[in-house]
């Protein structure tokens, strides 16, 4: 089973949406990791789920559902590794990583 390493750039991507969520509704930024951790999870058992972006097909997008919208996780699987990197993390409603 692929291991999932999260990397500074996508810590950094989680914790502004969770500080942004949580001034709001704290109770709704718990939940929200709650289904980021679960769709993490998900890249443990199946590394090739999103879909491959079509400029970078070695690259894929996560998307995480969360209430009206959700996030969206950047990541890369290297099979070779046997390792599953997450390397960008926005709310969906952003533009760009």
């Amino acid at each position: 089973m692929p291991r999932v390493i999260v990397t500074r750039p996508a810590l950094e991507g989680m914790e502004r949406c969770r500080r942004f969520l949580a001034t709001k509704t704290p109770d709704a930024a718990k939940r929200a990791g709650q289904a980021i951790e679960r769709h993490f999870l998900l890249l443990e058992q199946t590394p090739d789920i999103g879909r491959p972006l079509t400029d970078m097909p070695d690259m894929r997008v996560l998307i995480i559902p969360f209430g009206e919208s959700g996030y969206v996780a950047l990541f890369r699987y290297e099979p070779a590794e046997d390792t599953v990197y997450v390397l960008a993390f926005k709310h969906q409603r952003e533009t760009k990583f």
